[in-house]
C-alpha cells in the first residue's frame, strides 16, 4: 500500500491502526495478513489448502482479539471475513 501526504505536511500523523514494525510501516490490514502468514511457519509444507487456510483465519483473529479486546465479536468477524461463531471460539481458545 502506498501512502501520501499534501506537500505542506511536516511531520504527518499516521492512523492509530498502522504500526512501524522492523523499520517499515504497515496498516490494519496488512497487519492481519502478516499475524495470517506468520501462524503457518513451521506448519507441514504438505498441510492441504483447506487446513492451511484456516490456519491463518484463526490467526487473523485471534490478532484481531488481542489488538482490541473489548471490540464487539460481529464487528471482528466482520474485519476479518469470518463468522462471529469463529470469533467466540477464538476468545475461547485464547481464555483458556
Amino acid at each position: 500500500m502506498t501512502v501520501s501526504f499534501a506537500p505542506d505536511v511536516e511531520k504527518p500523523r499516521l492512523p492509530t491502526t498502522w504500526a512501524k514494525e522492523n523499520g517499515e510501516l504497515y496498516c490494519l490490514a496488512c497487519r492481519r495478513d502478516l499475524a495470517g502468514e506468520a501462524s503457518l511457519e513451521g506448519v507441514d509444507e504438505e498441510l492441504n489448502d483447506q487446513k492451511r487456510l484456516q490456519i491463518r483465519s484463526q490467526a487473523r483473529i485471534e490478532f484481531e482479539i488481542k489488538r482490541d479486546p473489548d471490540r464487539a465479536d460481529n464487528e471482528i468477524a466482520k474485519a476479518c471475513g469470518t463468522s462471529t461463531v469463529a470469533v467466540r471460539k477464538a476468545r475461547t481458545r485464547l481464555e483458556s
